[in-house]
């Protein structure tokens, strides 16, 4: 083996670097600071490249690559060129997406995520696609006619509890079963989360600290079947249920949410929730889809969304029920704790919204009237003094009370009235109060005791049958149903 040793290798003449026309194998390091160099074969780079300048790629057909390709002045593609996984597997950008625009949807006019989509407008050919997604009514339990004044802004009801079904705010009932623990219930505007003008107070006003097997306390909404159907229960299309709402208590720890289906076989399905403070926070339960057993598409009561507060051992015990199961008491209400254990106790509800679907959407506000007409289509009270309600001894005069019906004289002492009922009711009403009501004409009251003969309603119109003391006048005459003092109360219910 020969061996060159020089310190400058340059041309024949001295003036240029060598040339090396058979080539030149070189088994250690190259250094130069500059070279160019023209590769037919292939290249292996066992190292780092570093490249200051542009590459230059002719006819490349593939760029296989095991790692990130990290590009930091953007990639672009040809006309008809893709981005995605040769596999068909999941392709995953990072990113906030700010700066794609055009980026179309596929053939199919659909796209699909698991998570939740944000955008500051929404805009639809099909119309206002998020309007209507809230299956409860007054949610925001704005609307409460059956409570009696508390304050300038709060109606409330006292003494809830033994035996039997006490409605509250509207369309909400608290349900006591054996109990002997007393509740008062509040429309409440001193306690709120953020955007909402109010809550729902439910106070423990007397304790029962030890409970009867068969002792039931729960708050809860029936919800009639023509609102129900996009549910697709008992169908292999069924979808799910989410359920999310505002909680606070005193009372910390496990409590229990129910549905309960009621049409043909009853059904049922529970899931829990922990309040861990005494913070407002929002709850979200998500109940499977119920394959069985088909809601029927009337005014019936198709489903009961319930909160549980206090459940003896006939209802807690066992497991919790979590799947759908034809009705039963056992997991019924497993783990929930005793709200009815120390008059300290207070549980505040707001913003309670059931939808369809596993995604729990921002609460569906709606305008204070809509939450009002929904109400009435169950209930519709007249209360002397409230909500613009005037009365015969506020005046002395007939002509300045609030007519609560009319119609005309049958005899000298009965009388026919009627008032079309704008939104109908669920089905015919019945006349739930009527507190000092009277007939009038013009100036003149017929002051004697006025009572219902029969009721000739249906669902969209009042026609009510007065029985009077008399002397009031010859049959067809005009006549009106008015209130005569301030406790005058008059009261129409068609709840489910």
């Amino acid at each position: 083996m020969s061996r060159i040793r020089a310190n400058t290798i340059t041309n024949q003449n001295a003036n240029g670097a060598p040339n090396f026309p058979d080539g030149i194998t070189v088994t250690g390091v190259v250094t130069a600071t500059t070279t160019s160099q023209n590769i037919t074969g292939d290249l292996t780079v066992s190292g780092n490249v570093g490249i200051g300048g542009t590459i230059t790629y002719e006819d490349v057909t593939n760029i296989d690559s095991v790692g990130i390709i990290t590009a930091r002045g953007g990639i672009q593609i040809g006309v008809g060129g893709t981005i995605g996984s040769s596999g068909g597997g999941i392709v995953t950008y990072f990113g906030d997406a700010s700066q794609m625009t055009g980026a179309g949807l596929g053939t199919d006019g659909s796209a699909n995520t698991s998570g939740i989509v944000t955008a500051s407008s929404f805009v639809s050919t099909a119309g206002q696609f998020f309007a209507e997604r809230n299956k409860l009514i007054n949610g925001e339990f704005r609307i409460m006619q059956r409570g009696e004044i508390a304050s300038s802004t709060d109606q409330q009801l006292e003494n809830l509890g033994g035996t039997g079904v006490n409605y509250t705010a509207d369309h909400w009932q608290l349900y006591c079963q054996n109990t002997s623990a007393r509740f008062q219930a509040r429309r409440f505007h001193g306690d709120h989360p953020d955007g909402f003008g109010n809550s729902f107070r439910i106070s423990c006003t007397t304790a029962d600290t030890s409970l009867a097997a068969n002792e039931e306390v729960q708050f809860f909404q029936k919800i009639e079947g023509f609102d129900t159907q996009e549910f697709a229960k008992g169908t292999s299309s069924a979808k799910q249920y989410t359920l999310s709402f505002y909680a606070k208590s005193t009372k910390t720890g496990t409590y229990i949410c129910r549905l309960l289906g009621r049409h043909n076989t009853n059904r049922c399905v529970s899931a829990s929730y922990t309040i861990s403070d005494t913070n407002w926070n929002r709850y979200v339960i998500t109940f499977p889809a119920d394959t069985s057993i088909v809601d029927n598409s009337d005014a019936t009561e198709s489903l009961r969304v319930v909160w549980w507060l206090v459940a003896g051992s006939g209802v807690n015990n066992g497991t919790l029920q979590t799947t759908w199961v034809n009705s039963t008491d056992t997991g019924a209400a497993t783990g929930q704790v005793n709200f009815a254990d120390s008059t300290s106790n207070i549980f505040y509800l707001a913003g309670c919204q059931l939808e369809v679907g596993a995604v729990a959407t921002p609460f569906e506000r709606r305008r204070y009237v809509r939450d009002l007409e929904d109400s009435y289509r169950y209930y519709r009270r007249w209360k002397a003094g409230q909500e613009g309600v005037t009365y015969y001894d506020l005046h002395n005069d007939p002509a300045g009370a609030t007519t609560l019906a009319q119609g005309a004289i049958i005899d000298a002492d009965d009388a026919l009235t009627t008032r079309w009922l704008n939104p109908p009711m669920n089905h015919k009403p019945e006349v739930e109060t009527a507190t000092d009501v009277r007939l009038a004409t013009g100036q003149a009251l017929y002051d004697s005791s006025t009572t219902l003969q029969e009721n000739r309603s249906t669902s969209d119109h009042l026609n009510l049958h007065w029985d009077n003391g008399g002397g009031m006048g010859s049959a067809g005459d005009f006549y009106r149903l008015i209130l005569k003092t301030s406790s005058g109360d008059f009261a129409v219910e068609a709840e489910i």
